[in-house]
């Protein structure tokens, strides 16, 4: 069965209930499991700008598994973190994390901003438009 890890940006777009998004969650539970890193639950609820937001709490949770932090996911993130600083990449520390999470659990990385993850090692999962 395979794996997807749903980064953030896809999870905001099917909250504001864009098409695409809503289809492409369905489609990914529908042919594999479905997982979140424990860093997209505090980025949607950062952004939460209206009560009816509070109400997609429930229907993420059913949608995907939360994958939590480990010491081998951080030591990874930080190793990218050092090789990117020393060729002059700046990388945001949550989406390394949140790459360095899809290549430790072996999951397809879905994404609808591919350049914030340049890391060969991550599979990006292809997003059809």
């Amino acid at each position: 069965m395979q794996k997807f890890l749903v980064d953030t940006n896809v999870w905001i777009d099917f909250l504001n209930k864009r098409e695409n998004a809503i289809d492409l969650i369905n489609k990914l539970t529908q042919t594999g499991e479905v997982f979140s890193s424990i860093l997209t639950i505090i980025e949607l609820r950062a952004g939460w700008t209206d009560e009816k937001s509070r109400h997609f709490l429930p229907i993420f949770y059913a949608q995907t598994k939360i994958i939590d932090i480990s010491i081998e996911i951080a030591e990874l993130a930080g190793r990218f973190l050092q090789v990117y600083k020393t060729k002059g990449i700046s990388l945001s520390t949550v989406d390394t994390i949140i790459g360095s999470t899809a290549i430790m659990e072996n999951c397809q990385l879905v994404t609808g901003n591919k350049k914030d993850f340049p890391m060969p090692e991550i599979k990006l999962y292809e997003i059809e438009e």
